[in-house]
């Protein structure tokens, strides 16, 4: 993938549970000077709990003291719905939460000013969400 000057992507693998979500956080701490854009990759992410979203809250508060935009990727539906019923998602924006890396790097692209590059032509989407009707 290209990733844009000013752009950095992390990953997060497993449920953001407690332990995980503390050690992401303070993984956060270690970087120096903070990115124009910060993508969370979060396709490895099946489910999220009270403290994850308590540190995606606080991930968007110290990103506005900073500068720094966030945009969330590959958001399974259990953290979604999570995320939504947290308010979480309407504090990040639905322009900044996207299904896969490559709508999120054009995302940020378009942050930037840059030009948008699309999806590959051999896109498969990594996170498949599914809606139940009642």
């Amino acid at each position: 993938k290209q990733i844009p000057e000013g752009v950095e992507v992390f990953e997060i693998n497993g449920p953001f549970f407690f332990g995980a979500a503390t050690k992401f956080k303070e993984q956060l701490k270690i970087v120096e000077n903070p990115p124009k854009i910060l993508i969370i990759r979060m396709r490895n992410v099946p489910a999220i709990d009270a403290t994850g979203l308590q540190i995606l809250r606080e991930l968007y508060d110290d990103s506005q003291k900073k500068g720094t935009h966030i945009i969330l990727s590959g958001v399974h539906t259990q953290p979604l719905y999570a995320m939504t019923q947290a308010g979480i998602f309407d504090l990040y924006g639905e322009e900044n939460i996207h299904g896969n890396i490559d709508d999120a790097l054009d995302r940020a692209r378009e942050i930037l000013g840059l030009p948008k590059l699309g999806r590959p032509k051999d896109f498969v989407p990594t996170v498949k969400r599914e809606m139940n009707e009642k």
